[in-house]
C-alpha cells in the first residue's frame, strides 16, 4: 500500500499517509517560503487529500495532492445498498497552527469563505509536531 504525492508536476511515492502529508507540506514550504499553518482536505469518495499552506488566515501557493490507495471492499459489501444521504455528506478538513487560537482562526477563515457549509458537526483537536491541529467535521 503506497501513497503518491503530486506537486508542481512531480510525483513521489511513500509508504504511509503521514509521510505523504509531511512531504507535501515540505514541498509547499520550499516553494512558498513562510507558512503559518496548513489546510488538509480529504475527499473520501476518491481517497485523495489536498494540502495547501496558510498565511495570515488565507490559503497560499499551489495545492499538493496526496493520492491514497484504492479502497478495498469485501465482495459482499459491493452488493449492499448505497449509503444514506447523511452518510455521504459528512466531510472534514484540518488546519495546523502554532497555537490553538491560530488553528481555530484558520479554520474560521476557511469556513467564512464557504457559505455552502450548513452545519459543523464536530471539532477535533490534536497536538502535532508543528503545533495544534483542529479538524472540522461539516456538512454542505
Amino acid at each position: 500500500m503506497t501513497y503518491r504525492v503530486e506537486y508542481n508536476g512531480e510525483e513521489l511515492e511513500v509508504a504511509t499517509l503521514d509521510a505523504a502529508l509531511d512531504n507535501a507540506k515540505h514541498a509547499i514550504a520550499a516553494d512558498a517560503g513562510t507558512i503559518e499553518g496548513w489546510t488538509v482536505e480529504h475527499d473520501e469518495t476518491i481517497n485523495d487529500w489536498f494540502v495547501q499552506g496558510v498565511l495570515d488566515g488565507r490559503q497560499v501557493g499551489p495545492t499538493a495532492v496526496v493520492t491514497g490507495p484504492e479502497p478495498t471492499l469485501p465482495a459482499q459489501t459491493l452488493t449492499r445498498h448505497a449509503p444514506d444521504r447523511a452518510e455521504t455528506e459528512v466531510r472534514r478538513m484540518s488546519c495546523t497552527g502554532a497555537t490553538p487560537a491560530e488553528a481555530l482562526e484558520m479554520a474560521a477563515a476557511w469556513l467564512a469563505g464557504r457559505p455552502n457549509i450548513v452545519d459543523v458537526d464536530d471539532l477535533g483537536w490534536h497536538i502535532v509536531r508543528g503545533g495544534y491541529e483542529v479538524t472540522l467535521y461539516y456538512r454542505s
